[in-house]
This record gives C-alpha cells, sequence and structure tokens, in this order.
C-alpha cells in the first residue's frame, strides 16, 4: 500500500469516527430533551435537536469541546418555546428552557 492509499484510508476512517461521535452525542441530547419536556409536562416540538454552536470551554478537566444544542417545546400547544442542552465532551452539562413562568435551568455537570 502506497502512502497516499494509506492517508486516504485514514482520513476515510477519521472523518467516519467523527461521524458517529456526532450523531452519539445528537441521540443523548434527543433522550434528554424528551426526559427533561416529560417531566416538566411539555410538548417537545418537531421530533428533532440541531447543533447551535460548537467551540472550546475550559473546564475543571482542561479544555474540552462544547457543543449546544437547540430544541423546541410547548407549555400549551400553541406556544413555541426554546429549549438548549449543552454538552462538554460526552457529558451533559447543562440545560436551559426559556418557560414562560421564567427561565429554568438545569445543572447536569453534577450527575454525570
Amino acid at each position: 500500500m502506497s502512502a497516499a492509499e494509506l492517508s486516504l484510508l485514514f482520513g476515510g476512517g477519521l472523518v467516519i469516527g467523527l461521524w458517529w461521535w456526532s450523531m452519539q452525542a445528537h441521540d443523548r441530547v434527543d433522550f434528554i430533551s424528551r426526559e427533561v419536556c416529560k417531566d416538566l409536562d411539555v410538548q417537545r416540538l418537531d421530533e428533532a435537536v440541531s447543533l447551535r454552536r460548537i467551540g472550546l470551554a475550559r473546564t475543571e478537566y482542561g479544555l474540552m469541546l462544547e457543543r449546544v444544542f437547540r430544541f423546541e417545546f410547548s407549555v400549551n400547544g400553541a406556544d413555541r418555546r426554546r429549549g438548549e442542552i449543552c454538552l462538554h465532551g460526552e457529558l451533559p452539562y447543562w440545560v436551559h428552557l426559556d418557560h414562560p413562568d421564567g427561565d429554568i435551568h438545569i445543572d447536569l455537570s453534577t450527575r454525570a
């Protein structure tokens, strides 16, 4: 095998690994958003979460990849509200909901 073929094989494996890691994070956030909405007795809308931003965060463990995902929910079936979930690396860090009775912030960093 030539060096170019090995580089292509390594690059392809890296892309597949990153895609798989991203899908695991997406699935984790999807599950968390469903559970939070169920616990707060609100309806999650659109059956989807989306990546809102990605960056680096300084944590007690050093620099970690921070990803914030967004989802929407409804309190009464007629409104649309925003919720966000933050992951530090693979670990859930916080959930924030724009609730009409006041913002709800749930710290998940102590549960991981």
